[in-house]
């Protein structure tokens, strides 16, 4: 069975070249190759190929989605370089300290302030420390270079917000929410509380006694929300709980509790908190929404005028991958 260009192209990297198939037929088959020159660099179909494979969700059997993501990766890198490039030309440098600071924030953030573990993470991946650097401080003038040329020249007025706000209303709403409390128990659990049916007695009398939801959900409750009175906050039900107990939710008003409901071994009282209906945002509420939608669709058309206009500058030579035999 043949397999196909990006099969090969993903397990292995050598040259580009010709394979015999059968007696007296050749075909192509990708093994690594120039998937571009930018003036005088290049970018390899290995290059290219490494930033796919990292894609999620992206199967390897579907050629089709696999060239599309091939040539929409290459695409992105010709414009990485090409801004690099123009940051050189333009003599746009970080300051000394810049990449030293993004180091020590990665390293507060994601290790627990031990710069060990980013060195020990970039080993285990087989990424030299000095590479992974260089990248970084790429990174870095990537965003210092679209922020010059792009992002501090966007301007949005406010008769812009309010035309995009009016013809497009139905955007800018807030979403269906349930606010719900539970007091889970359960019967696997030692207690001396008795029985669930004995410790949802208990329950009940005590709310007819005035007795709040929260105190008997941070006495009885089983689950980790007990300490915070049983409270699951604003949430989709469908999304978050089992559909049984989503029916019920959806059954209840606005602060009725539930009478028990068994699962197995373990018993739910559910309260409806409040109820959070779907509506359009008022303009006041919505401007802020609004103006950051306007904002990013203008950043993104003046970005890519921006790499337009280096690629014309540019000399762009794009290689087409041969076709699956």
């Amino acid at each position: 069975m043949r397999k196909s260009v990006f099969a090969v192209a993903l397990a292995m990297a050598g040259t580009v070249s010709l394979a015999q198939v059968g007696a007296g037929r050749r075909a192509p088959i990708l093994l690594d190759g120039v998937g571009a020159y930018i003036n005088d660099s290049t970018i390899t179909i290995s290059e290219v190929m490494a930033e796919v494979r990292r894609m999620p969700n992206l199967s390897r059997n579907d050629e089709a989605r696999m060239r599309e993501m091939y040539y929409a990766t290459l695409n992105a890198m010709i414009d990485r370089r090409l801004i690099l490039d123009y940051a050189k030309k333009t003599k746009v440098q970080l300051q000394p300290w810049a990449v030293e600071a993004r180091i020590r924030e990665i390293v507060s953030q994601s290790f627990d302030g031990d710069r060990t573990k980013l060195y020990d993470l970039l080993a285990d991946r087989k990424i030299a420390t000095g590479e992974w650097e260089k990248g970084l401080e790429e990174d870095l003038l990537l965003s210092a270079m679209r922020y010059q040329y792009v992002d501090r020249r966007v301007t949005v007025t406010p008769s812009e917000i309010r035309a995009e706000y009016e013809a497009n209303k139905s955007r800018y709403q807030t979403e269906s929410a349930v606010g719900v409390s539970m007091i889970v128990l359960d019967a696997s659990e030692d207690t001396h509380d008795g029985t669930v049916e004995q410790c949802a007695e208990a329950i009940f009398a005590s709310l007819k006694d005035g007795v709040s939801f929260a105190t008997l959900a941070r006495r009885y409750s089983k689950d980790s929300k007990a300490i915070s009175g049983g409270s699951w906050g604003k949430i989709n039900p469908e999304e978050v709980f089992h559909e049984d107990l989503a029916k019920i939710v959806r059954q209840l008003k606005p602060g009725e509790v539930s009478p028990l409901v068994q699962m197995k071994d373990v018993g739910y009282i559910v309260r409806k908190d409040e109820q959070q209906d779907m509506r359009v945002l008022t303009f006041e509420e919505a401007s802020r929404y609004v103006e950051g939608r306007l904002r990013v669709e203008k950043s993104e058309k003046m970005f890519k005028e921006w790499t337009a206009r280096l690629r014309k500058e540019a000399y762009i030579s794009i290689f087409e991958l041969p076709e699956a035999r």
